[in-house]
């Protein structure tokens, strides 16, 4: 494809259609009218820059604060959370999209370098956004308590609240990945159709698992296929899930299953340069690791000349460390853009299955022994792992109690205190809204489907310290002061 064509499929790429709207898909940046000198200023942000604010300003962006990231209800002022992860991981991602997008100008294709680093840096910040409390121990807990409480359609002597093995898979597989979709194009403004209705562009670059629970003819998933390991909508977002991505110009492979946005490569990137170099420094800091180890492990990134700098290290452990980080950062950004512009015209084909980081043996080799060593002396540790199967206990405790309570249609006295506990405006949605009924009338209009959905909504939105307090006082373990 020549540059004109490939600078054609980008302006695809970059739409700035707002998913949910009844606007048509548009181009992605729209000519906005003269400013008059006796009036304010227009709004000059792009459609990628409202996007990234829209993020910030949500209340579940704020939530990631106390959410895990690798030290679960961590005492220390230092360690990561969800939120700062997400908030590093989108300052890596801003610098990969920017670069990217200098390299894509060289290969003559016509794009603006700070868009696509605006919505990689937007996306980042939404990357987990729909992570569970406890992280992906608290997915595990959903996931284990639907494989142990409801059976999929057509089960012999066993009712299931599915109509469909779509609907159960949605939930016996629950998946973060789906969660934050959901919250970007649901559940925030939930009135209207599409939410807060973000960009194709940014919805693109945010989805890398861009394919439903189930795939067309119960095939199994391709495991050469990264774009297949985990799902990335439930299906009861299909609808909106097909619009981003058809407006985003992904690759259709079969119905419903679309091949990965370019920028979703550089996402994954930011994450994966992030969680490796950043959850080795938290477990150094907390006394895990050794900060001379961790600091050559990091250096093991380098390439031999920066290896062999003849200037001493810092005498300060902390200075010392953070220069570590650093310039391990830089090179894997460095090395990450270099393969992107490499293979950018395959992953345009929807023909490029590789994680970045993965692609060449010198970036993967050296952070491969950095996720050994941080998983068997920070993931494994004993105080991690002890509040995880706490973590794990509470929500399958939670789930426990709602999810009896909206399910039943005849509650008995227990459940309807339960349902009482619930905010109605979990069950708002732009396609039956809310006229004055109270939770038993709103949940007349839902399927059992969609009222399991609503108690993951729930509970997936809680912060850790919120679920454990809430489990202890319903639990009878710690009544409310």
């Amino acid at each position: 494809m020549g540059s004109s064509g490939r600078t054609e499929q980008w302006r695809r790429f970059l739409s700035g259609h707002r998913v949910g709207s009844d606007l048509k898909p548009a181009e992605a940046l729209v000519e906005r009218p003269p400013v008059q000198e006796e009036h304010l200023p227009l709004d000059e942000r792009t459609p990628y820059d409202v996007d990234y604010d829209r993020i910030v300003f949500s209340s579940e962006f704020r939530c990631l604060h106390d959410k895990t990231q690798v030290f679960p209800l961590s005492t220390s002022d230092y360690t990561r959370t969800r939120l700062t992860h997400s908030i590093e991981a989108s300052c890596v991602g801003r610098s990969l999209g920017q670069l990217a997008g200098r390299g894509l100008k060289m290969q003559d294709v016509k794009v603006e370098p700070s868009h696509l680093g605006t919505i990689v840096a937007a996306a980042c910040l939404a990357h987990d956004i729909g992570n569970p409390p406890f992280g992906h121990s608290g997915e595990a807990a959903i996931q284990h308590w639907v494989e142990q409480r409801l059976v999929a359609p057509g089960t012999p002597e066993r009712s299931s609240p599915f109509k469909s093995r779509e609907e159960w898979k949605d939930l016996e597989s629950f998946e973060g990945n789906a969660q934050g979709f959901r919250i970007l194009n649901r559940l925030q403004s939930r009135e209207r159709r599409g939410g807060l209705r973000y960009t194709a562009a940014t919805l693109g670059a945010m989805s890398k698992y861009p394919r439903p629970s189930v795939l067309p003819g119960g095939r199994a998933s391709e495991k050469a296929r990264v774009s297949e390991k985990k799902f990335g909508y439930f299906q009861d977002d299909r609808e909106l899930a097909l619009e981003a991505y058809r407006a985003a110009g992904l690759r259709e492979r079969e119905e419903g299953v679309f091949s990965r946005h370019p920028l979703a490569f550089l996402v994954e990137a930011a994450d994966d340069i992030c969680y490796a170099v950043i959850d080795l420094e938290d477990s150094a800091k907390l006394g895990l690791i050794p900060t001379k180890e961790a600091c050559e492990l990091l250096d093991a990134v380098l390439p031999a000349p920066v290896k062999s700098d003849a200037r001493p290290p810092p005498a300060h452990p902390e200075t010392r460390m953070a220069q570590a980080r650093a310039r391990a950062i830089g090179v894997l950004i460095q090395a990450s853009v270099r393969v992107f512009l490499e293979h950018v015209e395959a992953m345009e084909a929807g023909e490029w299955e590789t994680p970045l980081v993965s692609a060449r043996d010198d970036v993967r080799l050296p952070l491969k022994v950095i996720k050994e060593h941080t998983r068997r002396h920070g993931y494994e540790n004993e105080r991690v792992l002890q509040i995880e199967s706490a973590g794990f206990k509470t929500l399958g405790g939670l789930l426990d109690m709602f999810a009896a309570a909206v399910v039943t249609d005849a509650p008995n006295r227990e459940e309807k205190k339960l349902r009482q506990l619930l905010p109605l405006e979990l069950f708002q949605r732009s396609d039956a809204p809310l006229r004055g009924e109270d939770i038993d009338g709103a949940l007349a209009r839902l399927s059992k489907y969609q009222r399991l959905l609503c108690v993951t909504d729930y509970i997936s939105g809680m912060t850790d310290g919120f679920a454990v307090a809430l489990y202890q006082r319903l639990s009878g373990i710690k009544l409310p002061t």
